[in-house]
């Protein structure tokens, strides 16, 4: 078993909280007074995007004589957002996002921690043309950049592919063709038991590919299945200065009915 027990202990008036917890049979403890955020800021200008949706907009509730903006009179702030979870935030998708059938990604955690490993690959340039959709030019994570670097019995695979975090709360992804995961990479992350997938691109899939979503499906086994216990996270951002290695993860997002929802996903050195 992954964690097979967690005991909480108060060190010094809550100013550190450390958990016990045991990762492949070895005892390994957690300070959850440090976390380390891996999601993006969504600011209402010059914030990062993707999939050319809009700013992010806020509109002040007006009603008779309410108006929901203390700058203008009124006793609270109390505005309306327009937001899109897959191109304005760090989201957490279900297979729901390529489904028939609704899957409410809010219904599928049942627990918030899991281990987690984080690897760093530098995406490769195809020389030609390959196999599922791979372009001449286009950067990929192929299936030897990954095969047999996935630690045994972890939950959570979180994949690092840039190194310029103080740019991507910025960053427009828009016609930049990013790097994506290869079919033959996503199946392998699904066969070595990886439950739950992160990475710092808009997207598992490429950005030009005629709807195929072939690592999207790779991964939920997608039509063979109905995958109700996976997600994909996408649109973090690692800091540049955290080194691969075996986290805790806590994924948290809003208990929205969709599916997908803004998420929040935090990590935790293990000592």
């Amino acid at each position: 078993m992954v964690i097979i027990g967690v005991c909480f202990k108060r060190i010094i008036y809550f100013k550190r909280m450390i958990i016990e917890l045991v990762v492949n049979n070895e005892k390994k403890k957690a300070d959850l007074t440090r976390p380390i955020d891996l999601s993006l800021t969504s600011k209402i200008k010059n914030s990062f995007k993707a999939w050319y949706v809009d700013e992010i907009q806020i509109k002040v509730i007006k009603n008779g004589d309410f108006v929901g903006s203390v700058n203008q009179g009124g006793s609270v702030n109390f505005k309306e957002l327009l937001i899109n979870p897959h191109g304005n935030m760090t989201h957490t998708e279900s297979v729901g996002h390529i489904s028939k059938k609704e899957v409410f990604v809010n219904k599928i955690l049942s627990k918030y921690h899991f281990s987690a490993q984080l690897i760093t690959i530098s995406p490769q340039e195809a020389a030609s043309d390959r196999e599922s959709g791979i372009k001449a030019g286009d950067f990929f994570v192929g299936i030897e950049q990954i095969k047999n670097k996935i630690s045994p019995n972890i939950q959570s695979l979180i994949l690092r592919t840039q190194n310029n975090y103080s740019q991507l709360n910025e960053k427009t992804y828009n016609n930049t063709n990013w790097p994506y995961l290869s079919e033959k990479t996503a199946t392998y992350i699904r066969d070595c038991g990886i439950i739950h997938l992160l990475i710092d691109q808009p997207s598992v899939d490429k950005e030009f590919d005629k709807g195929k979503l072939l690592a999207h499906k790779a991964f939920w086994n997608y039509p063979n299945e109905l995958d109700k216990k996976r997600t994909i996270t996408e649109l973090i951002g690692i800091p540049d200065e955290i080194n691969d290695g075996i986290y805790l993860l806590n994924l948290s997002m809003a208990n929205l009915e969709n599916d997908a929802s803004p998420s929040r996903p935090t990590i935790y050195e293990l000592f």
